[in-house]
């Protein structure tokens, strides 16, 4: 499932927040949930944890836990090898779309207490630190 890329005036707003970055907080060793998967909300509880000298990756999906290894020094990114456990539900295409997003970004970035995950070809996946966060800086609504 391919969702449409950010637009030019949302991706310059993005970039300029970017700027703005505030201390304090770390791409490593923070629970981040997912807000914002290429400028529209989240669809479903997803989130990421980065060990703390980056290499691994893990988290919650809809249905299952997933793992993969980060073959990229920090901040930059090159998810491989995701794997997850294998319980059944009815958001298995979200979760499998997820995992797609996730293997195409290639940069972190923290910005305004968020993270930012940026592809290649300019898709953006959003976290924040709080699992009932609302804020999403790269939403379009």
């Amino acid at each position: 499932m391919r969702l449409p890329l950010l637009s030019a005036s949302a991706t310059t707003a993005f970039a300029l927040s970017a700027c703005l970055a505030q201390g304090g907080d770390a791409i490593t060793g923070t629970d981040w949930h997912l807000v914002g998967l290429e400028g529209a909300r989240a669809p479903a509880r997803l989130s990421l944890t980065l060990s703390e000298d980056g290499t691994q990756a893990s988290g919650q999906a809809p249905c299952n836990r997933w793992f993969a290894s980060n073959g990229a020094a920090l901040p930059a990114l090159a998810l491989g090898g995701i794997g997850s456990t294998r319980m059944a539900c009815g958001d298995l295409a979200v979760e499998q779309a997820y995992f797609h997003a996730l293997a195409a970004m290639t940069r972190a970035e923290l910005a305004l207490g968020h993270l930012f995950l940026i592809g290649a070809d300019g898709r953006v996946m959003e976290f924040s630190a709080d699992p009932e966060g609302k804020t999403c800086l790269s939403c379009r609504d």
